[in-house]
């Protein structure tokens, strides 16, 4: 095990987080982007695979930033068995859509709040298990990536679970996402700097 032991190791992980969230961020804007066009009509080939890889690296990002996230919480940055993280996604979500019910409920929703219906609804037992492996199949060179007749496409994926993957994103944004990019220390990851040369 590996503990996260003072300042100096948390700041670390800090910046990964909110460098992961950055990342996550761009990918769902480019997602946004490109689906738009998509929804529009343009559906030539390049928009369609610049959506789909938008998508699946927002995926990849999100669920990165989670799996440290709570390493970070348990102050302890040893891997997380799948099988936990599984189980720990779907609580989140659970619990995210709870924290929605309950604010709708007792009055200090926003006002742009969805109707308290939207989040009256049950998460799939096995959504951690179909969102881990969604993000491996696009995150590998596999031929579940391009193959037809698997059991679960990023297309399906994201007919089926867009709405919870939505509220752990929204979740990550008002806690990490970074306002000022050029203030914030962002440790030996800003030091990737092509004007300077050895």
């Amino acid at each position: 095990m590996q503990f996260i032991v003072g300042d100096q190791t948390d700041g670390a992980l800090c910046a990964v987080l909110a460098h992961e969230f950055l990342l996550c961020t761009e990918s769902f804007e480019r997602f946004a982007h490109f689906g738009k066009l998509n929804i529009l009509g343009k559906r030539d080939k390049r928009t369609k695979i610049s959506s789909h890889n938008a998508y699946a690296r927002f995926l990849h990002h999100l669920y990165e930033f989670y799996v440290g996230c709570w390493k970070r919480d348990r102050h302890d940055t040893s891997d997380i068995h799948y099988t936990m993280r599984d189980k720990m996604f779907n609580a989140e979500v659970a619990k995210l859509l709870r924290n929605r019910i309950d604010a709708i409920k007792g009055g200090y929703a926003p006002v742009w709040e969805n109707d308290i219906a939207a989040y009256q609804v049950e998460v799939p037992s096995n959504f951690g298990e179909q969102f881990r492996q969604v993000r491996n199949r696009t995150a590998h060179s596999s031929i579940k990536r391009s193959a037809s007749g698997i059991d679960l496409s990023l297309a399906g994926f994201y007919e089926a679970c867009h709405p919870f993957v939505y509220l752990l994103y929204y979740a990550g944004k008002g806690m990490w996402t970074v306002e000022d990019i050029e203030t914030y220390d962002w440790k030996e990851i800003e030091q990737f700097d092509l004007a300077v040369r050895g």
